[in-house]
C-alpha cells in the first residue's frame, strides 16, 4: 500500500492568483486585514508621500517664476527654481523604486491626510475658501494701490491652493487606489510579482491565524 505523501507544511494553501483574484476582495469587507492589504497600504503611503514631492516641484517652479517676475527680481527663480526641480527629480526616482519594491511592514507608517480622492478634494476645498475668507475683506484695500498688486495677491493665493493640493490632493488620490495598482503591478511587474510570491511562501500570521489575502 502507497503511503500519501504529506502536505508540505510550508506550503501555501492558494496561490497569488487566488488571493488577487477581484471577486475575493468583492465579497470581503474593505476592513478586513489581510498580509496583501498591509503589503499594499504600507506601499501606497510612501508613494503618496513622494507623488506629493513630484506635485509640489512645478509649484515651487512657478512660484519662483511668479515673484521673480512681479518683483523684478530673479533670486526668488534662482532659489525656488532648482529646489522645485531636485524635488521633482528625487520624488519621480523615488516613487519608481517603491512602487517597484515590497515595503518594510515593521515600520510604523502614519497618514494623516485623506485617504480617498474624495476626501482630498473636500480637504482643499475647505482650506481653499477658508484662505479666500481670510483675503476677502482686504480686497478692496489692495485693489486701490492697483491692479498690479491685486494681481500679486491673486497669484499668491492661487500658487498657494496649487501647493495645498500638490500636499493633500495628489497623495489622497494615489492613497485612495493603492490596492488596485498594487494589484495591476503585480500582474504586470515579473520583479515584484517574484518579491510576493516569496512573501506569500514564508509568512506567518506573527499574531493569529490570518489569511495572506485578499486584496
Amino acid at each position: 500500500m502507497t503511503t500519501p505523501i504529506p502536505f508540505p507544511a510550508d506550503q501555501p494553501a492558494h496561490s497569488l492568483d487566488y488571493w488577487l483574484s477581484f471577486e475575493l476582495a468583492r465579497v470581503s469587507p474593505a476592513t478586513a486585514p489581510s498580509r496583501l492589504r498591509q503589503l499594499a497600504d504600507a506601499q501606497g503611503s510612501l508613494a503618496a508621500a513622494w507623488s506629493s514631492a513630484i506635485a509640489a516641484g512645478p509649484v515651487f517652479i512657478l512660484a519662483g517664476g511668479t515673484v521673480s517676475l512681479m518683483s523684478n527680481k530673479p533670486v526668488w527663480m534662482l532659489t525656488l527654481g532648482p529646489l522645485g526641480a531636485g524635488l521633482f527629480v528625487l520624488g519621480v526616482f523615488s516613487w519608481k523604486r517603491v512602487r517597484a519594491t515590497l515595503p518594510n511592514t515593521e515600520r510604523l507608517l502614519i497618514s494623516r491626510g485623506p485617504g480617498s480622492a474624495r476626501g482630498g478634494i473636500m480637504m482643499v476645498s475647505a482650506l481653499a475658501a477658508i484662505l479666500g475668507g481670510i483675503l476677502a475683506p482686504a480686497l478692496p484695500g489692495i485693489s486701490a494701490r492697483g491692479a498690479a498688486s491685486l494681481a500679486g495677491v491673486i497669484c499668491i493665493y492661487l500658487i498657494t491652493v496649487a501647493l495645498l493640493a500638490a500636499c493633500i490632493l495628489v497623495p489622497s488620490v494615489v492613497m485612495g487606489r493603492a490596492r488596485q495598482s498594487f494589484r495591476r503591478r503585480i500582474r504586470a511587474n515579473p520583479d515584484l510579482r517574484k518579491a510576493v510570491e516569496d512573501d506569500l511562501a514564508s509568512w506567518r500570521d506573527p499574531y493569529g491565524n490570518a489569511s495572506y489575502g485578499p486584496l
